[in-house]
């Protein structure tokens, strides 16, 4: 069964201008003519609904190739018991989404998504550094200016859960590592603290959770502006990081990938393209040396890499 994306995205109904009459319905016609299934959020479901009933009638679309679809739907939903029982068991659903088996797919899935776009050679892989141990229980290193591992996490809002994840994996290899957590709230007051900071590290490693949310906007020199990217304060304080620190510095993409577009000085980019808990794990292995990147570049980066780049080596 193929699903679209949402159909009213601008990226569609750019190419369906309002003053041709029926858009919502010439994109629906031409979204079955392409193969699809299941039409997401068309922008007019009315004019989606007349403009494919119109082109049945005109001989466009035919009825069995709606037919074909309709069969297509019912079929995935009766191979899932939905043709006998159509509700859920709420108390069942942990336990069915949570079985060891799809945890694990899942977390291969992510490892295989991480894509490492640059790679200066000199950040990559991080040595792990275990604490000593006592006769009862374990104690951080102590940090040292040479050796310090930081880490900044950015998001839109640093007492969120974004981040904690990758803190924990990151911690779990490195007890000596200092994590910093920013939004644009905090960028400006803690910018000093963590220039110091970033200037005293051995290496550094940013991680930007940005999700490319349609019609997101940013404060950006006073203005509102539609973005996927930083805001103002955060889009500062990582330049300033790049600009005291860029060749031992690696950024992680953990949502947006694009955000290099904006920071053409980095040398070191991972992305892992989410930044769900599989992912976050996913990063800090590669950042560790502990697995490859296997990822290929689903996208186009003007300047940086072009689709279909296969990852650069970690190390």
């Amino acid at each position: 069964v193929i699903v679209t994306d949402a159909m009213e995205m601008r990226g569609l109904t750019g190419l369906y201008p309002a003053q041709s009459g029926n858009p919502a319905g010439r994109a629906a016609v031409d979204a079955l003519k392409a193969g699809n299934d299941v039409l997401l959020l068309p922008s007019d479901l009315d004019g989606a609904y007349r403009g494919v009933l119109d082109a049945v009638h005109r001989g466009e679309l035919t009825e069995k190739r709606l037919d074909e679809s309709v069969r297509r739907v019912l079929e995935m939903k009766a191979s899932v018991g939905l043709n006998k029982a159509r509700l859920v068991d709420l108390d069942q659903v942990s336990h069915l989404v949570s079985r060891q088996e799809n945890l694990e797919f899942a977390q291969q899935v992510a490892d295989q998504a991480v894509t490492v776009v640059r790679n200066n050679g000199k950040v990559m892989p991080l040595s792990q550094k275990a604490p000593p141990k006592t006769e009862n229980e374990y104690y951080p290193a102590p940090a040292s200016a040479a050796t310090n591992l930081v880490t900044i996490i950015i998001s839109d809002n640093a007492h969120g859960a974004w981040g904690r994840g990758l803190e924990l994996a990151i911690k779990s290899r490195r007890a000596d590592a200092t994590v910093f957590y920013v939004d644009a709230s905090l960028a400006t007051p803690l910018a000093g603290v963590i220039l110091q900071a970033v200037k005293d590290a051995g290496k550094v490693a940013v991680a930007t959770y940005v999700s490319p949310v349609s019609g997101k906007q940013v404060m950006v020199n006073g203005k509102l502006v539609n973005s996927v990217g930083l805001q103002q304060s955060t889009g500062d304080l990582l330049n300033q990081i790049l600009e005291t620190a860029s060749a031992k510095t690696v950024v992680a993409a953990l949502g947006n990938p694009y955000i290099i577009l904006n920071f053409p000085s980095i040398q070191n980019y991972v992305c892992s393209f989410s930044g769900v808990s599989s992912s976050e794990l996913s990063v800090a292995k590669v950042l560790f040396g502990e697995i490859q990147p296997q990822g290929v570049l689903p996208i186009s980066l003007p300047g940086v890499a072009t689709r279909g780049m296969k990852s650069l080596s970690a190390r």
